[in-house]
């Protein structure tokens, strides 16, 4: 029969060998996720954990595409706050 107090103590057995597990084989286990660049509340941010949805831009997005064809001198003429 199983109590708590010897739950717990399988429970804290079990934490001190996970974090006994060398970094590299504890990811491995878990499987490798790279870092991954998501937006949250308009602000980019970077997920270290990899779970996040990752942002990825619409295609043929061309924010500048309006004034690409203007020299340095007339963008900044015709918006003095950049």
């Amino acid at each position: 029969m199983l109590t708590r107090r010897g739950f717990v103590t399988q429970l804290a057995a079990a934490g001190v060998a996970a974090a006994a597990l060398p970094a590299g084989l504890g990811a491995g286990m878990l499987g490798t996720r790279s870092p991954v660049v998501s937006i949250h509340m308009d602000q980019p941010y970077v997920d270290l954990s990899g779970r996040a949805v990752p942002y990825l831009p619409p295609v043929g997005l061309r924010g500048a595409a309006p004034v690409a064809h203007l020299s340095e001198m007339e963008i900044r003429s015709s918006y003095p706050y950049l």
